[in-house]
């Protein structure tokens, strides 16, 4: 995935950057490969001394990115999320020379609470933040100079989700590209509720994710069985996945059934297998 990775940054990326691949030093030796390569030298290749559990990729971020503060932006990018379409870093950049905007990127695949809900509640501070006013870690532009004010990628409920928290409290925008589409199903399963695996965004930027969700117990037959074609195809096949602009196999989202999802999302994040919409 690395590897499909980077030969997408280099086929769709106009904009001037530096790649820094960050890794623990578990997986290190599995890299090494790569610094025999004139484009990626060895001083690309970032090694982290962290224990593995809870928020470790929230403290490799942190140990790395306040090292970044001598270029205008850092961009995190998850190595299974990679452009298929030319233009989205000049995209993004665009997006954050407007100075109200605090982050650019991907944005989380579902809509936001509605403002009736009570802010006490669990599912508000769940859907408030997993919400398309809020930017993904997997693909999401800062401003440096914000690591002076404190932000750290290890704080917040998951990783980097501190950030855009941070931004909006300070009346920053978040903003990106919205999901437009993912495979088509291969099961009964109606793909409107796969905000999960293979989805695209802004028809630009491809997302693989949901890892836990493909070998999590009871999360196998409904994303396995429905989009593991096409994932497969990314993954084993070494398929670029700019093969989901095809209309014939693709979903395009709609949004006709936003609360349903989110309340079907609800469910699966707390175990309610019984009430989970299946394939």
């Amino acid at each position: 995935m690395l590897v499909h990775c980077l030969d997408a940054i280099k086929k769709h990326t106009d904009a001037d950057h530096e790649i820094y691949v960050v890794t623990r030093d578990a997986a290190y030796e599995d890299l090494l490969p790569f610094l025999s390569t004139p484009e990626f030298p060895a001083h690309c290749f970032i090694r982290i001394n962290t224990k593995g559990g809870s928020g470790v990729h929230g403290r490799m971020l942190d140990a790395v990115i306040p090292r970044m503060t001598r270029q205008p932006y850092v961009l995190t990018l998850d190595s299974d999320c990679f452009p298929i379409a030319d233009g989205w870093m000049s995209d993004l950049l665009a997006m954050m020379r407007d100075e109200d905007v605090g982050c650019a990127g991907i944005l989380h695949p579902w809509g936001p609470p509605p403002p009736s809900m009570g802010k006490h509640l669990t599912e508000y501070r769940v859907r408030s933040q997993h919400c398309w006013d809020t930017t993904h870690v997997a693909c999401q532009l800062v401003r440096t100079h914000g690591w002076l004010e404190g932000m750290q990628y290890s704080k917040g409920d998951d990783t980097g989700l501190a950030i855009p928290a941070i931004l909006k409290a300070k009346g920053k925008r978040c903003v990106g590209f919205k999901p437009t589409r993912c495979p088509k199903s291969n099961t009964s399963l109606d793909p409107e509720y796969n905000r999960y695996v293979g989805v695209v965004y802004g028809d630009k930027v491809y997302h693989h994710g949901g890892y836990t969700r493909i070998v999590g117990d009871g999360d196998i037959p409904v994303f396995k069985e429905s989009f593991g074609w096409a994932l497969d195809s990314v993954d084993e096949n070494g398929e670029d996945a700019a093969w989901l602009h095809d209309e014939e196999l693709c979903h395009r989202f709609v949004f006709d059934r936003e609360e349903e999802i989110a309340s079907e999302k609800m469910q699966r994040l707390f175990g309610l297998h019984s009430q989970r919409m299946s394939g």
